[in-house]
């Protein structure tokens, strides 16, 4: 199924929703969800959390920050599994200091939304933006990302 926007001559559904979220992270409304989520996480030691962010990122070959109830998080997770990948999940909404992950996650990346994938220490989006694996997948792009980073 191909979709139609102004300025596109046809997009597939990974690629519309990358391009929406392209738009809505290059916004001012992003700025708002940062601050938002930011809020929601209440005091934190931010640099104990990056940290945390930074070794969980760089000792594993594919992590996926994640929560268990979102189906985009479900959905990335699934594909990786699917493909036989070595992944690492962080399951924000059953850890204490899920949101300040979160919040540390939308400071260093730009994005507020999970799933948040990062293959060998680059941050690819989520699911189907940012580009999103989905997406990066449909375009025969992950499975050369993932032997790459040898979680393959």
């Amino acid at each position: 199924m191909a979709l139609r926007l102004p300025g596109y001559s046809s997009l597939d559904p990974h690629t519309a929703i990358n391009a929406l979220s392209v738009f809505v992270n290059t916004s001012p409304i992003n700025e708002g969800k940062k601050r938002f989520t930011i809020s929601l996480a209440g005091e934190y030691d931010a640099g104990v959390t990056r940290r945390f962010i930074e070794k969980t990122v760089s000792s594993e070959k594919v992590v996926v920050f994640s929560w268990t109830v979102c189906p985009f998080a479900r959905k990335a997770k699934q594909l990786l599994t699917d493909l036989g990948a070595d992944f690492f999940a962080v399951e924000l909404n059953q850890r204490e200091d899920g949101k300040a992950i979160r919040a540390e996650l939308a400071k260093m990346t730009n994005r507020t939304s999970v799933p948040n994938v990062f293959i060998a220490g680059t941050s690819y989006g989520g699911c189907n933006d940012g580009p999103g694996i989905a997406t990066l997948h449909s375009q025969g792009k992950l499975v050369s990302l993932l032997q790459q980073a040898g979680a393959l």
